[in-house]
C-alpha cells in the first residue's frame, strides 16, 4: 500500500480481523490456518472513494421506476461487483447512510461502506434530480428516499448537513458546480455562494469531518477552498494554477480516470444521456488529460474513485484504478486505491466507524483487508483489468469472499 516494490518471500499473520504480523521470518501461529500464496502478490484491497451504489440503473430510473427498497436490494448486489474486483472499502458518494449503518452492524455482508448521506445542492443544480414540470419546493424520488437535498441558503445547508450527520454520514459532499448527469445545470454554473459553502464547512468540522465538492472549473474550486473545503471530486476543467494551490494547501483530488477519459469519449453510449449529457460528457473528456497531468506534475495528494453508476459500467470500477498509470506511476496509481485513500477516511473524525485500525495498508495494526494477485501490479497495473483471472483471494475484515486459491 505504501512501496514503490514487492517484498518476496514475507509472511502475514491475521488475528481476528486485524494484521498481527508482517514478518521476513516464518511465523509460528498454534491453530492457524496457512495459506500460501505461491508466488502472488498479497496487497492491501482496493478503495473506491466514489461509487453511486445506491441509483446503480442511473438517474433517470431511480427517479421514475424504483423506490428506496429496490434501490438498496440493487445496492447490496453491487457489492459482489466490487468485491470480486478487489475492492474492500467503498465511499458512497450521494445515498441514505443507513445502508453504510447496516454494513456496520455486520446485518449485510460486503465491503465496508462510507457514506456521504444526501449530497447537498440548490435548486437547479446537480443534485435536482426531478422532473421538468416539478414547482418549486417540490421534493424528488431521490429527497424524499435520501439520496439528495435541495437547498437554497446557509440556514438549509446547516440543517441538511447536521441531519446527514445524525443519519451516519461521516463527511459531506456538496455540489458547486454544474454535472453531466443532471438536466437543469451547465457545468460553469455557480449553484452556491460562499456563505452557503462555509456554513457547509462548519458543520463538518463541529464533526472534526470534511466536506468533498463536486466541481469542475476553477472559479468554482478556488471559491470553495477559500471557505475551507479539502476534497475535490473531478476538477476536470481547472487551470494550472488551481492545481499548485491544492497542492501546497494539501487539498485532495478525488480522480475519476475512467469515466473522464475512458466512457466520455462516447457519451452517447451511457443509459439515460440525452444531447445536453452527451455536449457535457465531451468536455469533460476533453479537459481530463490536461488536468490529471498537471496532477501529476505538482504531485497533489489524490486517491481515486471511479464515479460508475450503472449495472453495465459497475465491473469497470477497476479500470479507474489502471486507466490512471497514463499520467502516474504503478505504485502512484495503486497508493491512490489503497494507503492513500485510508488516510482520508480515517480524518472523518469521531463518526468514522472503522478507526480501531489502519485502512488500505498492509502493515501490523491494519484491517484484514486483503487481496492476492497472480502477478505483479506494479510491473503491470494493467493485469487488474483481467480481474476474474487475476484477482484469487479476497478478504475484508478477516472474512473471505473469494477464494480461487
Amino acid at each position: 500500500g505504501m512501496a514503490d516494490a514487492v517484498q518476496p518471500g514475507m509472511n502475514v499473520l491475521i488475528e481476528a480481523n486485524k494484521v498481527a504480523q508482517v514478518s521476513a521470518d516464518p511465523i509460528s501461529a498454534a491453530g492457524a490456518t496457512v495459506i500460501d500464496g505461491n508466488g502472488r502478490t498479497l496487497m492491501p484491497g482496493l478503495i473506491d472513494m466514489h461509487t453511486h451504489i445506491m441509483f446503480p440503473q442511473g438517474l433517470p430510473a431511480h427517479e421514475n421506476m424504483w423506490g428506496a427498497a429496490a434501490s438498496g436490494a440493487m445496492a447490496r448486489e453491487g457489492f459482489d461487483v466490487y468485491l470480486r474486483q478487489g475492492f474492500t472499502t467503498l465511499r458512497d458518494m450521494c445515498g441514505p447512510a443507513n445502508m453504510a449503518k447496516a454494513r456496520q452492524a455486520g446485518v449485510i455482508s460486503g465491503p465496508r461502506l462510507y457514506s456521504s448521506g444526501a449530497c447537498l445542492g440548490a435548486t437547479g443544480g446537480h443534485t435536482d434530480w426531478g422532473n421538468g414540470t416539478d414547482r418549486l419546493g417540490e421534493e424528488s424520488v431521490h429527497t424524499r428516499t435520501g439520496n439528495s437535498w435541495v437547498v437554497n441558503s446557509p440556514d438549509e445547508v446547516r440543517a441538511a448537513a447536521r441531519q446527514n450527520f445524525r443519519d451516519g454520514a461521516t463527511f459531506l459532499k456538496m455540489m458547486v458546480g454544474g454535472g453531466v448527469a443532471s438536466a437543469f445545470d451547465t457545468l460553469e454554473s455557480i449553484t452556491f455562494t460562499a456563505p452557503e459553502i462555509r456554513a457547509a464547512v462548519e458543520v463538518a468540522e463541529q464533526f472534526d469531518s470534511f466536506v468533498c465538492i463536486h466541481v469542475y472549473h476553477s472559479a468554482h474550486i478556488n471559491l470553495a477552498i477559500d471557505q475551507g473545503v479539502r476534497c475535490i471530486e473531478h476538477g476536470f476543467l481547472m487551470d494550472e494554477a488551481t492545481m499548485r494551490r491544492m497542492a501546497r494547501e494539501d487539498i485532495v483530488l478525488s480522480a475519476q480516470s475512467y469515466m473522464s477519459y475512458v466512457a466520455f469519449q462516447d457519451p452517447a453510449g451511457i443509459p439515460g444521456f440525452g444531447p445536453e449529457q452527451i455536449a457535457k460528457g465531451i468536455a469533460v473528456n476533453q479537459g481530463a488529460d490536461q488536468m490529471f497531468g498537471y496532477a501529476a506534475e505538482h504531485k497533489v495528494d489524490m486517491f481515486s474513485g471511479a464515479d460508475v453508476y450503472t449495472y453495465d459500467l459497475l465491473p469497470k470500477a477497476i479500470e479507474n484504478v489502471t486507466t490512471l498509470e497514463r499520467w502516474f506511476t504503478a505504485p502512484q496509481a495503486l497508493r491512490a486505491a489503497t494507503s492513500t485513500a485510508g488516510k482520508w477516511l480515517m480524518n472523518t473524525g469521531p463518526k468514522n466507524p472503522y478507526k480501531e485500525a489502519q485502512l488500505g495498508t498492509l502493515v501490523e495494526g491494519s484491517y484484514a483487508d486483503v487481496i492476492l494477485v497472480d502477478g505483479n501490479p506494479l510491473d503491470d497495473l494493467s493485469i487488474l483489468n483481467d480481474y476474474e483471472n487475476v484477482i484469487d483471494y479476497v478478504m475484508v475484515d478477516g472474512v473471505n469472499y473469494v477464494d480461487n486459491l
